[in-house]
């Protein structure tokens, strides 16, 4: 066989190979897409992943299954999902935890800022500091001068490296205080604390505080967003209080293997983006006080990023780091 010809079908074959993959992302997805939740059913990331994946189904006609594979400070779900084909169909949903844990945590068994892809962020809510119902302190003003008063108060956190934790330690550093963690198995035992007078305050999600703030067994002093939200507009943020670009938030985010081809995450993306913008899922996240954060693929990676370096630089200061 002459070389011209041996180039032509090279050529050719390459054009079918491009063509078939093209044509591989423009009719997915053709099979049922599985949703990991490394977490166990009934957490915000379970309900956030039901409701996406419920709509992604609707709108896709496959159907979106959600496995969870909780454990391992949702390592043992991710690594799962770290060790798939990067071909779109096994994806899972991660919360700032994800970022989180890779500054407190050497033995993770998978790279999270080298292993994944990221997709899409879906969407974002603050979380409420929630003071003992005897405080004198009102404001966030009051509150900064009150946790700076002793070194021998407390507050509430839902284990080591815990968003709670971050935040609380990330409030130390912000206001000069020296406030002691106390480490509890959830966020409801923190509460029952708080309630109690055993220690300051707690910082948890919205949709565990608001029902003890609304019926005033606890205190709300600030929001930990950059914004009030409209689920709780009387209460402040600490970034308008003195605390300026302070934000700790919820947020969930869409991953998958590292590899997916780049026209099957912009077809992830552009569907999960639609999902974010109808009403049913506005009003979904708005029941607890969040809201959607549509971002390109891109962008979520940016994202994320960030986050990555934003914790590792809060846990050294701390000196929370997991030996």
């Amino acid at each position: 066989m002459n070389l011209p010809k041996l180039a032509s079908m090279a050529i050719a074959a390459g054009v079918i190979g491009a063509t078939a993959t093209s044509a591989l992302a423009q009719q997915f997805p053709s099979e049922p897409v599985t949703l990991v939740v490394p977490f166990s059913p009934g957490g915000s990331n379970d309900i956030v992943a039901r409701q996406l994946g419920m709509q992604l189904s609707e709108m896709w006609g496959q159907p979106v299954v959600i496995d969870n594979r909780p454990g391992g400070g949702a390592t043992i779900g991710s690594a799962h999902v770290a060790q798939q084909d990067p071909d779109g169909y096994t994806i899972m949903i991660a919360s700032v935890t994800f970022t989180m844990n890779a500054a407190v945590r050497n033995d993770l068994p998978f790279d999270p800022r080298a292993d994944f892809t990221p997709i899409a962020l879906i969407g974002q809510v603050p979380l409420v500091i929630g003071a003992r119902p005897d405080m004198e302190a009102t404001t966030p003003e009051e509150f900064f001068e009150y946790i700076r008063s002793s070194d021998a108060l407390s507050y509430g956190a839902t284990g080591l490296g815990s968003i709670q934790h971050f935040a609380g330690e990330l409030l130390n550093q912000a206001v000069g205080s020296n406030v002691q963690v106390v480490q509890y198995p959830g966020g409801g035992p923190a509460m029952t604390d708080v309630m109690g007078g055993f220690i300051e305050y707690s910082i948890g999600s919205m949709t565990q505080m608001l029902p003890q703030v609304q019926a005033g067994a606890i205190k709300p002093i600030a929001l930990t967003s950059l914004e009030r939200s409209p689920a709780a507009p009387d209460i402040p943020t600490l970034n308008e209080s003195g605390l300026d670009g302070f934000e700790v938030i919820q947020w969930w985010a869409i991953l998958g293997p590292d590899g997916i081809p780049d026209d099957v995450v912009t077809t992830l993306n552009g569907s999960i983006n639609e999902v974010l913008a109808s009403e049913q899922f506005t009003a979904f996240l708005a029941a607890d006080g969040g809201t959607p954060r549509p971002m390109s693929p891109d962008e979520t990676g940016a994202f994320m990023a960030a986050n990555f370096d934003r914790w590792a630089e809060v846990a050294e200061r701390a000196g929370m780091l997991v030996e």
